[in-house]
């Protein structure tokens, strides 16, 4: 495990500055639900009761896992899965982080271009863009805050991102060459994770509900920002890039058993959510960070196996894998004794991800097989495919 600035503010101690780790719980890693949601965020502490917790879902509680709502589709449930694993050929290092970590990637339209954000050059993040075939790197934001979670607009021109420089975390939103931000969201509540529908008119995030604790998706228009919607519960929402389908992909944790994330998507009408559906979980392994492909055929992620309880540091070990969006046809795409998180899909085929394979926490990106390649292989559990290459 390493440690480095990026980190230093991760576990969970009594008095530490709640802000900034919530920051670091959903940002950089999963976020550990039963810290944000039973700590009071806005009075800047974090209770000593609540400092045993998991990072990956929230507290284990009951014993036996319950069924999914009736009005829940599932795809997957079990802990043993079906999976492919896959060598892992063409591997490309993207980004060289010496000092602090790379994370929260996202690559433009024309693939081009790489954001994310990077606390190399200071104990805060700020927002970084490259090109991604080239080594140096562009500061977009430089101030006494933390900038992450950079999302590109569909044409390439603007950013949306989270901030913590107004006092605690808002949406915020600048050009792609960096400049003054416009704040997108002002509310008392911490929002998090923006990202832009496919036609660039809406933006759908995570908000902490101060009086539940609870993180919800709310979506609002560009042009009218204060007019927001509730979608559902859940976690770092993304929309489907495919042309006419208005759903949101996302990661929320049972609500009892493991309560470990799985993978969800769900319709979007007019604001409003519909037909919640799961398309993969595990009683073994987180299931979290879910992508997109170009198409919306198939979708990336990043699962944990089973940590201790007790454990809120970044996991030592974490791989990326696909699956149909159908929840069939599992793919690994890494097997290895590193931290491989927070996969993005981008158009040019490749998977870029966060990983400490090459020393402190910097950006990588594998090349995708096509889903029309998948196999469906045979049963295995996650652990059981994590074997070192």
């Amino acid at each position: 495990m390493h440690s480095n600035p990026a980190l230093v503010d991760f576990t969970l101690v009594v008095g530490r500055q709640c802000q900034r780790l919530c920051w670091l719980l959903a940002g950089i890693a999963a976020l550990s639900l039963t810290a944000c949601q039973t700590c009071p965020c806005t009075q800047g502490h974090v209770q000593g009761a609540r400092a045993e917790t998991m990072m990956f879902g929230q507290l284990p509680g009951f014993a036996v896992d319950a069924p999914s709502s009736a009005s829940n589709t599932s795809h997957a449930k079990a802990a043993h899965l079906s999976t492919t694993s896959t060598p892992e050929a063409s591997l490309t290092q993207v980004s060289f982080a010496m000092e602090g970590a790379d994370f929260d990637p996202e690559v433009d339209p024309s693939g081009t271009w790489i954001v994310y954000a990077s606390t190399q050059h200071d104990a805060r993040a700020d927002i970084y863009r490259k090109q991604i075939d080239g080594r140096t790197q562009v500061q977009l934001t430089r101030d006494d805050a933390d900038d992450v979670m950079p999302a590109i607009s569909p044409d390439g021109r603007n950013i949306v991102f989270a901030s913590n420089r107004s006092g605690n975390w808002d949406i915020w939103m600048m050009s792609i060459n960096g400049g003054a931000a416009t704040q997108l969201t002002s509310e008392a509540d911490h929002e998090l994770h923006p990202g832009f529908s496919p036609d660039g008119r809406h933006v759908a995030y995570c908000r902490q509900n101060d009086y539940s604790g609870r993180w919800e998706i709310w979506t609002f228009d560009i042009t009218r920002p204060g007019a927001r919607s509730y979608v559902c519960d859940g976690l770092f929402p993304q929309w489907s890039p495919e042309p006419g389908r208005n759903t949101l992909l996302f990661q929320r944790p049972r609500e009892r058993g493991s309560r470990l994330f799985g993978i969800w998507t769900i319709d979007v009408d007019d604001g409003r959510g519909a037909s919640p559906t799961e398309i993969l979980s595990s009683s073994e392994a987180a299931i979290m960070h879910p992508s997109w492909s170009p198409d919306g055929r198939s979708i990336c992620f990043c699962s944990v196996s089973l940590p201790p309880a007790g454990s809120a540091l970044w996991p030592e070990q974490a791989n990326i894998w696909l699956v149909k969006v159908d929840g069939t046809q599992r793919v690994s795409l890494t097997t290895s004794r590193f931290r491989n998180m927070q996969p993005t899909w981008s158009g040019d085929g490749r998977i870029y991800f966060v990983s400490d394979r090459g020393g402190a926490d910097s950006l990588w990106s594998i090349q995708a097989d096509q889903p029309d390649k998948f196999s469906r292989g045979t049963l295995a559990s996650f652990e059981e495919t994590e074997e070192d290459n």
